[in-house]
């Protein structure tokens, strides 16, 4: 990786910010992000029930994120994450503003973003056609 995105990253990672959330295209960081969409869809892969299906979800997601948790070598703990489209399915009824804020306290989060992102907003797919998300409350960089 690139020393000047490692010390970018490792002087975000020190400062005082209630989240730490890293927003990134390329995977070029030593360890693996795990794929939420599939992990997420094979423990609900058999719920019959859609009332219950929101909550869960939300169980479901809690144990898969809690569970891949790493202690990082530069960064401290992590949670690295991607293919987080499946989270943004209105029918699954996921806060996904407070997946990035829960996930983002206590350790960094690290999300593969595959969309567009500016300032403010990240948007899922484009800007033009896609799902804006606001991001303006939530201490974060994008590589």
């Amino acid at each position: 990786m690139d020393r000047l995105i490692e010390n970018q990253i490792s002087s975000y990672l020190k400062s005082q910010s209630r989240n730490k959330i890293v927003f990134y295209k390329d995977n070029i960081f030593d360890f693996p992000a795990i794929d939420v969409g599939n992990l997420l869809a094979q423990a609900i892969f058999n719920l019959k029930d859609e009332i219950k299906l929101p909550m869960r979800v939300s169980s479901e997601l809690d144990l898969i994120l809690n569970a891949t948790i790493i202690d990082h070598k530069s960064y401290g703990r992590i949670l690295a994450i991607s293919n987080i489209g499946i989270l943004l399915e209105p029918d699954l009824k996921q806060d996904f503003n407070r997946l990035l804020e829960n996930n983002s306290n206590s350790n960094a989060l690290f999300v593969h973003w595959t969309g567009e992102i500016d300032e403010e907003y990240i948007y899922f797919q484009t800007k033009d056609q896609g799902k804006k998300i606001n991001i303006k409350n939530l201490s974060h960089i994008t590589l």
